[in-house]
């Protein structure tokens, strides 16, 4: 089952450095440990870099209207102490994001090939929806008051 688990993380974790930007830049940037790691977890978050209307929070939405639960983290704490927002890391700004998928050992193969096919399909998604997804975005932020997603 251990291996099972793992095979199906490395195949997922392939699938999703192999997802590219129109510039041909990596999609998304891995933080998880790996191929060697110990867990059967899959960490990213989409590129930085690449200076996206969206957000891995925004992904886990969208993957949600496929059926899939991704679950996204904003990278940051709420410090009681001053009210302020300050980053959970020291190489990442507050409002970095990611995402997670932990393969648990009754996923097959078949199982895995529908979750990479609707990661790219949200993407193309995403994409496609380009600046006016900030647009859409926006608006649900004001609505409800908060700063971050309005979950």
């Amino acid at each position: 089952l251990s291996r099972n688990r793992m095979a199906n993380a490395k195949y997922l974790r392939d699938a999703i450095k192999g997802i590219k930007h129109s510039d041909g830049r990596p999609k998304f940037v891995m933080l998880d440990a790996g191929d060697s790691g110990c867990l059967s977890v899959v960490a990213a978050c989409l590129n930085p870099e690449l200076g996206l209307p969206y957000d891995d929070i925004d992904l886990q939405h969208h993957m949600l209207q496929n059926h899939w639960y991704v679950s996204g983290y904003k990278m940051n704490l709420h410090d009681p102490r001053d009210e302020e927002t300050k980053p959970l890391f020291h190489d990442a700004p507050p409002n970095q994001t990611m995402f997670r998928v932990v393969v648990k050992a009754n996923v097959t193969r078949a199982i895995m090939e529908n979750l990479v096919k609707s990661f790219k399909s949200v993407v193309e998604e995403l994409d496609a929806l380009g600046p006016g997804f900030s647009s859409m975005h926006h608006p649900k932020k004001a609505k409800t008051g908060h700063k971050g997603h309005a979950c």
